[in-house]
């Protein structure tokens, strides 16, 4: 089965010239943050990994379902699998899309890229890099399990194992004989993790031997990164990932950035304020009270990064266990920020 370029790009509204995606990421991509950044112009969003394993061996979704539910708010969202088994996804994807609330992804997200040792020591995530055959075998299941119910694949990759073997584009080229609809590339090997510099020049040679609508991740912070990027090779689309941790407005900020340069809107306190609580009261609905707290505190890090006397909010946020003493921490520090 071979996907062309235009039907997976034809989900994207016409109007978004400039299609932006917060990248999945373990922790942060929730339901309620996909729907926040959602509302604040993210184009579509990514469910944060999930073992496809996991989902065959508890095909109820009892564990897993917070994860997977979409957001009212979300545009275009796609569920993301893991793991090392094409038996594992033909099944796994069967059993998402015939859900009748799962069903709602509009595509399907293959991760060959997490670099973390439990993912990568099963011989999922960036270990994928290095059995290329094997990657293939898992996106060929994924694709005619999908395809059933009409939806599409796409696949995550790293620039490679490491520094020495840097194979996306020769795996890309391989995927789109298999009906992939859509590559994303992070620019970095697994051996740097999420350190040193993302190599863009790989989406180049990536688009030299693919031809499917190609997507980059990595040190995509500005509109300036764009601009960029720009320069050096025409991307379909681009993945947002650490830039919007913390800073769900990011989107915005770059597509005022990219209408007139140099332009970063800051988000007033009181849209900060807004915002944070929105997360934190979206995951109490989800968890309830108490564990979606201690699910915050992590987030709660990142939001308050830049804000003077960060380090103090930040210990005391730590500690929360409750919505009164989150907000009461998060009004004192959207006083300070205005």
């Amino acid at each position: 089965m071979h996907t062309d370029r235009g039907d997976f790009l034809s989900m994207f509204s016409s109007k978004d010239n400039l299609i932006l995606g917060l990248a999945p990421m373990a922790g942060c991509s929730t339901p309620p943050y996909r729907g926040l950044v959602s509302d604040l112009s993210a184009s579509f969003t990514i469910s944060e990994l999930v073992s496809a394993r996991g989902i065959v061996y508890n095909p109820h979704m009892e564990k897993v379902s917070r994860y997977l539910q979409r957001d009212p708010r979300e545009r275009l969202y796609a569920i993301q699998l893991f793991g090392h088994d094409p038996a594992d996804f033909a099944a796994a994807i069967k059993i998402v899309l015939q859900h009748p609330v799962y069903g709602q992804a509009d595509w399907i997200d293959i991760n060959m890229g997490c670099p973390v040792k439990k993912v990568c020591g099963t011989g999922a995530g960036a270990a994928l890099m290095l059995k290329p055959d094997l990657a293939c075998a898992i996106a060929a299941a994924a694709v005619e399990a999908a395809a059933q119910f009409n939806k599409y694949v796409t696949v995550k990759m790293r620039s490679g194992w490491d520094e020495e073997d840097i194979n996306a584009p020769a795996l890309a080229r391989r995927l789109e004989n298999e009906g992939v609809a859509g590559i994303t590339v992070h620019a970095r090997s697994r051996e740097q993790f999420y350190g040193g510099k993302a190599r863009w020049e790989v989406f180049a040679a990536v688009r030299e031997q693919c031809s499917l609508p190609l997507c980059g991740n990595g040190d995509i912070k500005t509109a300036e990164d764009i601009r960029r990027l720009q320069e050096m090779v025409k991307l379909d689309a681009y993945q947002i990932g650490r830039a919007a941790m913390g800073n769900p407005f990011v989107f915005e900020q770059i597509r005022e950035g990219m209408k007139v340069e140099g332009v970063v809107p800051e988000a007033s306190s009181e849209r900060w304020l807004a915002a944070a609580l929105n997360h934190l009261d979206g995951m109490i609905a989800l968890l309830g009270e108490a564990p979606a707290c201690r699910e915050m505190r992590a987030q709660f890090a990142h939001y308050v990064k830049g804000v003077r006397n960060a380090a103090k909010y930040r210990d005391r946020l730590m500690q929360v266990e409750d919505r009164r003493s989150a907000v009461d921490i998060l009004f004192e520090i959207a006083e300070s920020r205005g």
